[in-house]
């Protein structure tokens, strides 16, 4: 697509998806990404059908339903959609990890010091039964190479959990590396990719990674409590179901065998889905994907990519130097930036006044974009940020 026809289609995108870029500059998807208009009416359409008492097609949402938003969700994502669970968070499917192996005396496990709590305290959990956690240090670099994830490595290393993007400073990391040296060691790599998927290319073929999760809240701009969990068959011939309920069993849609308690899992990954999901947000869920696979994966990525590194460079022309890494293949939509008198939440004030939403985040600036910010919305920036 030339450079043209990709700025009318985010445009039409921005202009008709997404009415929250009529009175604010939305530079905060890193905290909430604002729901499409389609994904609204999806939501409306099933609760309305609710509240009049509309018939569901087949045995119920939670089959049909569900069984279409799975695929969609391995269009997405790039995966069978039988390797997909829908849960509620993004720490519902780092759980089944950290609730489902067995674990022992003695097993490690490695996760980056300036990650999101999500992704640190299922494994600090596992310290009373004799689980060490072991850290990547970030010493000031806002960012880790894969030698540093090796050099942490040992023969009793079970798992490696790691952010795709990090919230805090936005650094993409070398997942595609990391999982070609975890395996290599025998160890299981997890990928928390709830400030990727949606705006950058998220496919589970090139990460390599064991599992995949993610809240639809932030880069999916689908709301809360629902998500998806990517887990590989090898993973799922390992792991344990943690909670069983009654939609996670095999027999689950065949109401005349409800009786028999036949406690045999279902084998593809609704194994690990032991209730009915939030199915008005799933259904949103399944319109944003539409949304972001028809407007292409890639266009997307690349277009949150060119808005990124728009903000950084009006960031730093302004006099807020950026921490964020600005490396190839580093890059992701959140920046991050000091204030030069470090009172971050005193220029976020002044930005909110003139309708310019953004974050602070670790004490510093947080300003994330997607596909429906523009370099309108960078002059906006620019012009509402205090001059140091």
């Amino acid at each position: 697509m030339s450079s043209k026809n990709q700025n009318q289609a985010m445009q039409r995108l921005r202009q008709e998806e997404f009415p929250v870029t009529e009175n604010k500059t939305w530079f905060n998807t890193a905290t909430y990404g604002p729901l499409p208009v389609t994904n609204v009416n999806a939501q409306k359409q099933f609760l309305e059908g609710m509240m009049m008492g509309a018939g569901a097609k087949g045995v119920g949402h939670w089959w049909e339903g569900a069984a279409e938003v799975r695929s969609k969700v391995g269009t997405l994502i790039g995966c069978d959609p039988r390797d997909v669970a829908l849960l509620h968070s993004t720490v519902e499917g780092l759980s089944l990890v950290s609730l489902g192996l067995d674990w022992k005396v003695g097993d490690e496990v490695v996760v980056y010091d300036q990650e999101f709590p999500a992704g640190v305290y299922p494994w600090l959990a596992l310290e009373k039964r004799g689980v060490t956690v072991r850290f990547i240090e970030d010493r000031g670099r806002h960012r880790f190479d894969v030698e540093d994830v090796e050099a942490l490595l040992s023969d009793r290393t079970r798992v490696v959990c790691i952010s795709l993007v990090n919230c805090f400073h936005g650094f993409r990391a070398p997942i595609e590396e990391i999982s070609k040296l975890c395996h290599s060691n025998g160890s299981l790599l997890l990928a928390d990719v709830v400030q990727a998927v949606g705006a950058l290319t998220v496919d589970v073929g090139s990460l390599g990674a064991d599992l995949v999760a993610a809240h639809g809240y932030k880069s999916l701009c689908s709301g809360y409590g629902i998500g998806f969990c990517y887990v590989a068959p090898k993973l799922r011939e390992v792991l344990e179901v943690s909670a069983p309920g009654w939609k996670n069993i095999e027999d689950a849609p065949f109401l005349e065998k409800q009786l028999q308690y036949n406690l045999r899992y279902a084998s593809d990954a609704r194994r690990y889905e032991n209730s009915v999901p939030n199915l008005a947000g799933m259904y949103g869920l399944g319109a944003s994907i539409d949304l972001f696979t028809g407007a292409g994966v890639q266009l997307i990525n690349d277009w949150v990519l060119d808005v990124s590194a728009g903000v950084v460079e009006a960031l730093e022309e302004k006099g807020y130097p950026v921490t964020s890494s600005t490396r190839d293949g580093e890059r992701s939509g959140i920046v991050s930036a000091n204030v030069p008198d470090g009172d971050a939440e005193r220029v976020r004030a002044a930005l909110a006044e003139q309708n310019v939403s953004c974050a602070v985040r670790d004490g510093r600036l947080r300003i994330s974009s997607h596909l429906f910010n523009d370099w309108t919305d960078i002059e906006r920036l620019v012009a509402a940020l205090p001059t140091p």
